[in-house]
């Protein structure tokens, strides 16, 4: 009871809870060829946030495959699939175009 008055005094009378990140489904990756597969590779090791953040070339999304092997133990995937998903990633987060028109933050 001590250390849970303690806890309480320390955050400003706040409990601090830590939920656990909502389940994923391959519903959260854009519909399209690829999208399952893309998904289940992907999401063994990491959650499709950094997959939706991301904005790479399909030669960038290749290469980050290579490295996903060579630097962090990923299973190499058969040709045919990684071709799948490279044009599934490409197709669908690629490099976004510049933002058209002034900039109202800049001078």
């Amino acid at each position: 009871m001590r250390s849970m008055l303690l806890a309480l005094a320390l955050t400003g009378g706040v409990a601090l809870a830590q939920t656990a990140p909502e389940p994923e489904d391959p519903s959260i990756l854009p519909a399209g060829d690829g999208q399952e597969e893309t998904f289940y590779a992907c999401s063994a090791c990491h959650s499709t946030a950094i997959i939706r953040r991301s904005a790479f070339s399909r030669e960038q999304w290749d290469g980050l495959m290579d490295w996903m092997v060579d630097k962090q133990g990923m299973n190499p995937l058969e040709p045919a699939e990684r071709r799948q998903i490279v044009d599934y990633l490409a197709q669908h987060f690629g490099p976004r175009a510049a933002p058209r028109g002034r900039n109202p933050f800049l001078n």
